[in-house]
């Protein structure tokens, strides 16, 4: 009997010390930190020592407050330049911008940290959040100072920061921490946020983040179309085999029969189909086009160029020519116009000469129009694309003034002079 009382205050004292028990020497060292830097640094090194999930959300709650407090500090100085502006002094102080909004990001990455565990059951197994409602009210106001962040980084030509605060503003938008607060003011700007989080995330090579955003963008009605045709670009960059591409095609057709008016759609359809040789499908596709949109400029563009390379000309001119009525001032289709033109009367001549090597003269007269009307679109071509930007017009150009004024003439040599050509 009396060894079982023993036993029995002994289980009582081990009981008593847990329920009792200080902070471990781990979390000790955690909040006895000054800084943010060495706060983030003892907690990383030492978070497997964290003795239970209040412990890890009270060293996080730490974090967070210290880096609150370099949001605090140059909050004060903001308020202290606005007071100074209002009452007419010219003396300002230096506001540490990028400490600030690198403040409010630290802030809000330890906040959601300190969030996880703070939603774990304890060991009596009852959730009992210590910090949540506190942090949640400070944090959530700033959350529009991340967005702020990425257009200083933007205005400073950092794609990579500009990306990273986008990406943490949408983000955060979907966090626990902040489930009341979304729920009494939600953020309108939400959708337009993910859209452009999803084009930098683009340009930062980040696939997998763009769609992820651009998953967000297209639930806003504003930003849906822009948003699914980034997602179809992005998909189509991840395409490995062909039966990806054929599985991809079937998506594509599917999306084009519900939104036919899609001009990406369809241009995403017509690169597929061309691109594995499905002609048979995209002449379907083309008819279908053009019974609602006669002068789609695609559909005459893509079968002007598929003439040119198996050297219809003819045919090539006359499709040229109807995709140029749908979009007059493209460079690219004018020189491409320009050079069939020119490939077609150079034919012609050739024709005409025979064996003889001359061109009688009434043959000539028909065909020195056409190469003047090449010249024409080559000139016009060179007008608008001066750098030769979208078209390389030079050579085409050069041969349409050989052709017509021959090599002596001066306008042919400066036109030999653009193309490169040495006499």
């Amino acid at each position: 009997m009396k060894m079982r009382k023993l036993m029995i205050v002994a289980l009582m004292s081990v009981a008593a010390s847990i329920a009792f028990a200080g902070d471990s020497p781990a979390l000790k060292t955690i909040l006895k930190a000054k800084t943010y830097a060495e706060a983030k640094s003892l907690l990383d090194s030492t978070l497997g020592q964290l003795a239970s999930p209040a412990e890890k959300a009270k060293a996080y709650n730490k974090l967070y407050t210290l880096a609150m407090e370099t949001v605090t500090k140059e909050q004060a100085k903001m308020a202290e330049n606005q007071v100074s502006e209002q009452m007419g002094k010219g003396n300002k102080v230096e506001v540490d911008s990028m400490a600030f909004y690198q403040g409010i990001y630290n802030a809000m990455e330890a906040a959601v940290e300190c969030e996880k565990y703070d939603q774990m059951p304890n060991e009596k197994g009852k959730v009992a959040p210590k910090f949540h409602e506190t942090v949640a009210a400070q944090l959530y106001p700033h959350r529009g100072n991340l967005w702020n962040g990425g257009i200083y980084y933007l205005n400073r030509g950092d794609d990579a920061n500009t990306y990273k605060y986008f990406a943490k503003c949408v983000d955060s938008y979907a966090e626990p921490l902040f489930v009341e607060q979304v729920a009494k003011t939600p953020d309108e700007n939400i959708g337009q946020m993910a859209y452009y989080a999803a084009l930098y995330a683009a340009q930062n090579k980040d696939n997998k983040g763009c769609m992820k955003f651009a998953d967000v963008a297209a639930k806003d009605p504003q930003f849906a179309k822009e948003a699914n045709n980034l997602k179809l670009a992005i998909e189509q960059e991840g395409l490995k085999t062909r039966q990806d591409s054929l599985n991809y095609v079937k998506e594509l057709e599917g999306q084009f029969a519900n939104d036919p008016d899609n001009e990406q759609l369809f241009g995403s359809l017509v690169n597929m189909y061309s691109g594995l040789k499905m002609d048979k499908e995209m002449e379907a596709l083309f008819n279908k086009k053009l019974q609602s949109d006669p002068n789609n400029f695609v559909v005459w563009a893509v079968r002007g160029q598929n003439a040119m390379m198996e050297q219809k000309l003819e045919d090539a001119v006359g499709y040229f020519k109807k995709a140029l009525a749908a979009q007059p001032d493209n460079a690219q289709i004018l020189t491409y116009l320009g050079a069939c033109q020119l490939d077609h009367a150079s034919n012609l001549e050739n024709r005409a000469a025979g064996t003889t090597g001359r061109v009688p003269k009434e043959a000539m007269d028909q065909i020195r129009p056409l190469y003047e009307e090449a010249m024409g679109y080559l000139v016009k071509a060179k007008q608008l694309d001066p750098n030769r930007e979208k078209a390389n017009w030079t050579y085409p150009l050069y041969r349409c003034n050989y052709q017509l004024y021959g090599g002596d003439d001066q306008r042919t040599k400066d036109a030999a002079k653009e193309a490169g050509i040495n006499d």
